[in-house]
């Protein structure tokens, strides 16, 4: 080799190196950023999904809450009826039913 060629040879290495150390570091970047971008769209469709599951929750209780309503309301017309004050010819009838049979007996 020239003596010339040395300090060349030694320029172009540590240029190399240099770039290399410079590609190590944009790849690293390029990993990070990477990453950052995954965990954002991870984040972003979590809260998507969970507003869709929050707002099924509330439609699911306002079934649940309506069917409640319509199977009680057939209950409450039974005990209205069942609460109706009683006729005097009704309160005669159930007297004669609690009363024994006359051909009874004891």
């Amino acid at each position: 080799m020239k003596p010339a060629s040395r300090p060349v040879a030694l320029v172009l290495a540590t240029s190399l190196l240099a770039s290399l150390a410079g590609c190590e570091l944009a790849e690293e970047s390029a990993d990070k950023l990477a990453r950052k971008a995954e965990e954002a769209a991870q984040d972003i469709a979590r809260e998507a999904i969970g507003d869709a599951v929050n707002e099924l929750n509330k439609k699911v209780d306002e079934v649940q809450a309506s069917a409640k309503e319509l199977l009680n309301e057939p209950r409450k017309q039974e005990q209205r009826r069942d609460e109706e004050p009683r006729t005097e010819q009704h309160r005669g009838q159930e007297d004669e039913n609690m009363m024994p049979p006359s051909g009874v007996e004891t």
